[in-house]
C-alpha cells in the first residue's frame, strides 16, 4: 500500500470518527454548548495568547537542541521556523510535515550537518513527549479517585505507566555508548553503506547531549513552561464557556490527552482528540457536547498560531529559507 493511500485512509479513519462525535452529540447541543463562549471572548483571547507561549517555549527548547549540535539560529529566526513548522504539520497530511520542514531550514543554516539537524528534531520532540508523560503520571497520582472510580481514564492511566516505563528505558539506550556495536542487526546496517552511516552519525549527534546535562535540564524545564501554557489555555476556554472545572483537573486531563493523541493514528490527531475530550472529561461530570467543543476550541487556537506560521512561510525567499 503506497504513503499516500495510508495516508487517505488515516484521513477517512479522522473524519469518520469526529463525524461520529458529532452525530451522536448533535449540532443544536453543540451550538448551545459553544455560545456562553461569544459573551466571554476575552477569555478565548486569553487561550490564543497561552498557546502563543507554550509555542514560543517549545521553540527555546529547539533551540538548544541545536547549539549542542552547533547550528545557530538567533531568536526572532528561530521563532519563524518553528511556527512555519506549524503550519505544516497543521495542513500537511503527513504524519511529520513540519519536522521535516524544520529539519529542511536548520540544515541550510550548517550546510553538511544534515543528520545533526534531523537528530535535533528528534531529541526535541522526544523530550517534550518524555516529560509531559512524567508530569501525566505524577498528576494521576493527585486524582487518583477519578481513574479508579472509571475505566476510560482506568486504561488511560495504565497506558501512561507503560509509556514512561518505555522512555525511560529509551533514555538509558540512547546513552549507551557502544549500543550500536551491541546488536548484530545495527552491526550490519552500518556496513551497509548510506544507511548505516546516517545512523552512526545521527546516533553520534544524539550521544552528544550526554555531555550536555544542563542543557537537557533547560529544555526540560521549558518542556515543562510549554505544557503549563497550553494547559492554562485549555482552562481558558473552559472558563468561557462555563466549565466548572477545577484548574488541577485541567492539568490532569489535558496532559493526558495530548500524549495519546500524538500517537499518529490519524492525521494531527484528529477524531482521536475529541474521543478522548469527551470519554475523559465526562469522568469529571462535563457533558459530551460541552466536552467536544472545548476540543474544537483548544485545536482552533493552534491554527490561528500554524495561519501565523503559513503567513510567514509566504514571505520567506523560494531559495533561502530565512534571512539569518
Amino acid at each position: 500500500m503506497s504513503a499516500g493511500v495510508k495516508t487517505l485512509l488515516r484521513v477517512a479513519v479522522g473524519a469518520g470518527l469526529l463525524g461520529l462525535l458529532l452525530g451522536t452529540v448533535g449540532w443544536g447541543r453543540l451550538a448551545e454548548a459553544a455560545a456562553p463562549a461569544l459573551g466571554r471572548w476575552p477569555w478565548l483571547a486569553a487561550a490564543v495568547a497561552w498557546t502563543g507561549v507554550g509555542l514560543f517555549l517549545a521553540a527555546e527548547r529547539w533551540g538548544l537542541m541545536l547549539a549542542v549540535a552547533g547550528i545557530s539560529l538567533r531568536r526572532a529566526p528561530l521563532w519563524r521556523v518553528y511556527l512555519v513548522g506549524q503550519f505544516f504539520n497543521a495542513f500537511l497530511l503527513g504524519a511529520c510535515g513540519g519536522d521535516v520542514v524544520r529539519a529542511w531550514y536548520a540544515a541550510r543554516r550548517a550546510p553538511g550537518r544534515s543528520v545533526e539537524a534531523t537528530a535535533t528534531i528528534l531529541l526535541d520532540r522526544g523530550l517534550g513527549l518524555f516529560v509531559m508523560v512524567f508530569f501525566c503520571c505524577v498528576m494521576i497520582l493527585s486524582r487518583i479517585h477519578i481513574f479508579l472510580d472509571h475505566d476510560g481514564p482506568r486504561d488511560a492511566g495504565f497506558l501512561m505507566l507503560a509509556f514512561l516505563a518505555a522512555g525511560v528505558a529509551g533514555l538509558v539506550l540512547l546513552f549507551q555508548r557502544r549500543l550500536l556495536e551491541r546488536f548484530g542487526l545495527f552491526r550490519r546496517l552500518e556496513r551497509s553503506g548510506r544507511v548505516g552511516s546516517w545512523l552512526r552519525r545521527a546516533y553520534e549527534a544524539l550521544y552528544v547531549y550526554r555531555h550536555h546535562p544542563r542543557v537537557v535540564l533547560k529544555a526540560a524545564l521549558l518542556s515543562l513552561g510549554n505544557l503549563v501554557a497550553l494547559t492554562l489555555a485549555c482552562h481558558a476556554i473552559g472558563q468561557a464557556l462555563g466549565l466548572a472545572v477545577s484548574l488541577g483537573d485541567y492539568f490532569v486531563l489535558l496532559p493526558l490527552i495530548s500524549v495519546i493523541a500524538s500517537v499518529p493514528l490519524t492525521p494531527g490527531g484528529l477524531g482521536v482528540r475529541e474521543g478522548l475530550f469527551v470519554g475523559l472529561f465526562q469522568a469529571i461530570f462535563v457533558p459530551a457536547s460541552q466536552a467536544l467543543v472545548l476540543s474544537l476550541l483548544v485545536y482552533s487556537t493552534g491554527i490561528i498560531w500554524s495561519l501565523i506560521g503559513g503567513a510567514i512561510y509566504t514571505t520567506m525567499p523560494e531559495k533561502r529559507p530565512v534571512n539569518i
